[in-house]
C-alpha cells in the first residue's frame, strides 16, 4: 500500500477524522510522518514516542471495531 500525499493540513486532518470514525488502522498510520521522532498523546494517556508505540496504541484502541461518532464544531484555523 502507498502512502497517501496530503496537499494540506486540512487534507490530513479529514482523513485522521475518517480514519478514527472507521477505526482504520492503516489508514490512520498513513497520516502519521515518519520523517521526525513522532508523539501521540490520547487523552488521559501517555506520550507515545515511535511509529511502533503508535501503531500499537491505535491498534488496541480499533480492536474492538468503529465505535466514536464524530462531529466537529467550531473549527478554528490558524495560519
Amino acid at each position: 500500500m502507498s502512502t497517501p500525499f496530503f496537499s494540506s493540513a486540512e487534507e490530513v486532518e479529514t482523513a485522521f477524522y475518517d480514519a478514527l470514525a472507521r477505526a482504520d488502522l492503516d489508514a490512520m498510520m498513513a497520516v502519521w510522518s515518519e520523517d521526525d521522532e513522532p508523539v501521540c498523546i490520547h487523552p488521559g494517556g501517555p506520550r507515545l514516542h515511535g511509529m511502533p508505540a503508535i501503531r500499537d496504541a491505535w491498534q488496541q484502541l480499533f480492536a474492538g471495531g468503529p465505535r466514536l461518532r464524530i462531529k466537529l464544531s467550531e473549527l478554528l484555523v490558524q495560519e
